[in-house]
């Protein structure tokens, strides 16, 4: 049983890529979209030449949505704004729990049919997916290249031949997280933060990579002990800048304000002139409490007001 198996396995039928000119099985092959030309069901370029067109691509083009356009229109395959955003909440995803990708172009079609299958209601559809010329207003929404400025990447953050631009986009864009969130002025503290981000730099990639990266991860805490950024420290720094902020108020209010304790009474009493609107205040804190206005024409009298209203009448 065990032989016949593995005959049956050595015997599975192959298909040709025409990009590499090989023979594999089905399993290297993306299902069809333009079953005209694909009528074994299978497209004709395996998948590892498309995950190498699509780098090829991503030289020149710069970004996902040019480069899958790109491949959209030689592979005739359609090109979807709501797969495209599908797919980068997908690579989103992956990049922040540092899982590897692996074939972008191959999670775009797998995005598409899964729309398609959804917006007619089966899964199982040869719905034509073939290439349609997207309209003007979807062409100009495709975000274009972005030349990198090399020489401001290699002053700021160093020239190295292990670094692409990928990592220089990642140092930029951590450094102006820690600025926003951290105190970061002075060339020590610049110097620290830059460091911090070289090391996250090294296990994001370690990450992708699928190496370890745990000595990478001691020498982050260590650097953020030594630069007073762990969030025990943090916590303690503001700690210590609520008290200084207290003290300070309660030392202007005793410079500024006469206290309680000054021997002169008579000549530092009421320096806010509440004592003259007392009665005012009073009732009109009772107003508010009891939820009624009050007219009572004994304290009326008592601050002066009965005349006004004798008058009035």
């Amino acid at each position: 049983m065990a032989r016949s198996k593995r005959v049956e396995k050595e015997d599975k039928k192959k298909y040709y890529c025409r990009k590499c000119m090989d023979y594999k099985t089905d399993i290297h092959f993306y299902k069809a979209t333009d079953f005209f030309l694909d009528s074994n069901g299978f497209m004709s370029i395996c998948k590892e030449c498309i995950e190498d067109i699509y780098n090829s691509f991503f030289v020149t083009e710069g970004t996902m949505e040019k480069t899958i356009l790109r491949m959209c229109k030689i592979l005739n395959i359609r090109y979807d704004e709501s797969a495209i955003e599908s797919t980068k909440r997908h690579m989103q995803t992956y990049e922040e729990r540092g899982t590897e990708l692996g074939n972008i172009f191959g999670i775009y079609k797998s995005k598409l049919g899964a729309q398609q299958s959804t917006q007619i209601g089966s899964r199982n559809t040869d719905e034509d997916l073939t290439y349609v010329e997207p309209s003007l207003k979807v062409i100009e929404s495709i975000p274009i290249k972005e030349i990198p400025d090399i020489e401001y990447y290699e002053d700021t953050w160093g020239k190295s031949d292990k670094f692409t631009i990928d990592d220089y986009e990642y140092l930029e864009t951590e450094f102006s997280r820690w600025k926003r969130t951290t105190k970061c002025d002075t060339q020590p503290e610049i110097v620290l933060v830059r460091e911090i981000c070289h090391i996250q730099n090294e296990i994001r990639k370690a990450r992708i990579e699928g190496t370890s990266y745990s000595n990478l991860v001691k020498q982050l805490q260590e650097v953020m002990k030594n630069s007073a950024l762990t969030p025990a420290l943090q916590n303690a720094v503001d700690s210590n800048k609520f008290a200084d902020s207290f003290g300070v108020w309660i030392k202007d209010i005793e410079n500024k304000t006469p206290a309680e304790w000054w021997k002169d009474q008579t000549k530092y009493k009421d320096m806010d002139g509440i004592e003259e609107d007392r009665k005012d205040i009073l009732r009109s804190i009772r107003n508010f409490i009891v939820g009624s206005r009050d007219f009572n024409t004994v304290e009326l009298e008592a601050i002066g007001m009965s005349e006004e209203i004798e008058e009035g009448e």
